[in-house]
């Protein structure tokens, strides 16, 4: 027991200066809070509530967004430019640094405090928030349809001749369930110059989203 202890220490010293001199990331923009989740609270014969920032669906803690005061405009670009870049997929990595390269510059500050309250939101709620076109007056509600029908196709045995290929029973199949906007995003001008933006340099588009631009400074 002794020698598997001695073994371990040098691992240990080793993540302990990693994390000591770990820069800052996406990831420093939260702490979390272990309080119960007001989506724990609700039943099934309860109308379903928008997550709060930082709520995950079932569980019993809050990721709280870290609040920073007294930066300049150049500081807060700066940081904002940053935290565009280091998401937590590639996808918003690609959407919101060409985003951020197009818009950060001539942001006025009060769209700066709202992109930077946008940022804290989960990388795929922003991801199909931007990307799927909202649903047609009086299909609201048809993404609840839309998840209980996957339900039951999980439970379908697969076609008794599936397609070859080690993909070609995902590939074109899926299709994700429409995320709708909360309320505190709804009519959000960040959000349709980011829809914009996608519509703008989406596939086939001169320049896209192939790659993340190349980092500026603003002053």
């Amino acid at each position: 027991m002794a020698s598997s202890l001695r073994a371990l220490r040098p691992a240990a010293a080793t993540f302990a200066r990693a994390a000591a001199v770990r820069p800052a990331s996406v990831a420093s923009r939260y702490v979390i809070a272990f309080s119960r989740s007001a989506s724990n609270d609700s039943t099934d014969s309860q109308p379903k509530k928008d997550l709060d920032v930082g709520e995950l669906q079932g569980a019993t803690f809050k990721i709280e967004p870290l609040r920073r005061v007294g930066e300049d405009p150049a500081t807060m670009r700066a940081r904002l430019l940053y935290q565009s870049r280091k998401r937590g997929t590639l996808e918003s990595d690609l959407i919101l640094s060409t985003f951020a390269a197009s818009h950060l510059g001539s942001m006025t500050p009060e769209q700066l405090k709202q992109y930077d309250l946008f940022l804290d939101e989960n990388d795929w709620d922003i991801y199909y928030w931007a990307t799927q076109e909202p649903p047609l007056p009086g299909q609201e509600n048809q993404h609840l349809q839309q998840e209980a029908l996957s339900e039951q196709k999980k439970e379908q045995q697969l076609p008794p001749n599936p397609r070859a290929g080690e993909w070609a029973q995902t590939v074109g199949t899926f299709k994700p369930a429409y995320r709708p906007v909360p309320a505190r995003w709804k009519g959000s001008e960040i959000l349709e110059l980011l829809r914009t933006h996608v519509k703008e340099k989406g596939m086939g588009s001169k320049g896209g989203m192939a790659f993340m631009p190349r980092l500026e400074e603003y002053k």
